[in-house]
C-alpha cells in the first residue's frame, strides 16, 4: 500500500527567539516493511544530518538570528507491506537496553498489580489481552497529558494518548524484564486523519519486534509508517530543542496521510 505522509509543524512565539537548537526526526525509517520511494524535509535553513544511536535519521537545526516562529515539513511516498507480521531484529541495538525504565516509563505499585495476570506468564495473546485491559482502563482521552506526563500519572489518571498508553504499557513490561520500545511514525485510517504524529509500543519475541498499538488495538503494522524507535517519547520526538528567549509559543501540528495507487 502506497501512502502519501504529509506532516507540517509550526511552532509561533510570543516574542524573538535570539537563538535556537533543534533536533528533528521526520524522515521515515529504511525497513522490510516499508519502502520510502520519495521524502523531502523541509527547514528555514540548511540542517546538518546524521543517525542518532538508535539508528534514526535526526536532522539538527541551528539558528543564531532572531526569529519569532519555526516552521517544519515533511512530505513524501512511502509504500508499507500491509502483510507484515512482525519486525525482525536488526542486531544493531542490544535489544536488553529496552528493558531499562525511563523517568516517563517506571512503573508503579498500581501499574505492577493490574498487569500482573498478564504478565506473569508472558505470551503474544497475554500481551493482547493486557493491550486490551489497559484501553478499557485508560480511555483515549486527548488534552489531559501533555509529553512529560509520566506513566505513573496517566495510569492514576485513567486517560491518556497514545503516547501515555505505549509510556504505560512499556513501563510495566519492563518491569518483568520484558524487552519493549516505543515508535514514533504516522498511521494511515481511511476514515480519519491524525492530526499528529502516532506512537505505539513493540514488544521482542524470540528475536522479533511485535506491535502493540493500544490506543488503536492493532497488534500488526498493516497500516502503519516507522520514523524513529526508543526507549521512550524522548528518544523518539518528532522535534524537540532548546531556545534563547521568545516567550510563550503555541503549536500548531498537521498530518495528513492518503492512500494512492
Amino acid at each position: 500500500m502506497k501512502l502519501h505522509i504529509n506532516h507540517q509543524t509550526n511552532y509561533y512565539y510570543k516574542e524573538p527567539a535570539q537563538r535556537s537548537v533543534q533536533y528533528i526526526r521526520m524522515a521515515p525509517m529504511h525497513l522490510e516493511h516499508q519502502t520510502v520511494h520519495e521524502w523531502t524535509v523541509m527547514l528555514p535553513k540548511l540542517a546538518t544530518s546524521q543517525k542518532d544511536g538508535f539508528g534514526n535519521t535526526w536532522f539538527t537545526l541551528s539558528r543564531n538570528e532572531k526569529h519569532d516562529n519555526l516552521q517544519m515539513q515533511a512530505a513524501g511516498v512511502v509504500e508499507i507491506n500491509t502483510d507484515t507480521q512482525k519486525i525482525k531484529d536488526s542486531g544493531e541495538i542490544p535489544y536488553l537496553l529496552f528493558t531499562v525504565q525511563t523517568p516517563l516509563t517506571l512503573c508503579s505499585p498500581s501499574m505492577r498489580e493490574f498487569a500482573a495476570p498478564y504478565l506473569d506468564t508472558p505470551t503474544h495473546d497475554s500481551l493482547k489481552a493486557f493491550a486490551q485491559a489497559l484501553i478499557s482502563q485508560m480511555p483515549y482521552t486527548p488534552s489531559v497529558t501533555h509529553v512529560g506526563t509520566t506513566a505513573t500519572e496517566s495510569f492514576s489518571m485513567g486517560a491518556g494518548v497514545c503516547q501515555d498508553h505505549t509510556h504505560v504499557f512499556l513501563g510495566c513490561l519492563r518491569d518483568k524484564q520484558i524487552p519493549a520500545r516505543y515508535v514514533s511514525g504516522y498511521l494511515y485510517d481511511e476514515d480519519q486523519n491524525h492530526m499528529a504524529s502516532h506512537a505505539w509500543a513493540e514488544a521482542y519475541i524470540d528475536g522479533y519486534w511485535y506491535t502493540f498499538d493500544i490506543s488503536n488495538q492493532l497488534f500488526q503494522p498493516s497500516n502503519h509508517v516507522y520514523v524513529a524507535v526508543g526507549r521512550d517519547y524522548l528518544d523518539a520526538a518528532p522535534v524537540r530543542g532548546v531556545r534563547i528567549g521568545g516567550g510563550y509559543e503555541n503549536l500548531y501540528s498537521q498530518v495528513i496521510v492518503n492512500r494512492i495507487e
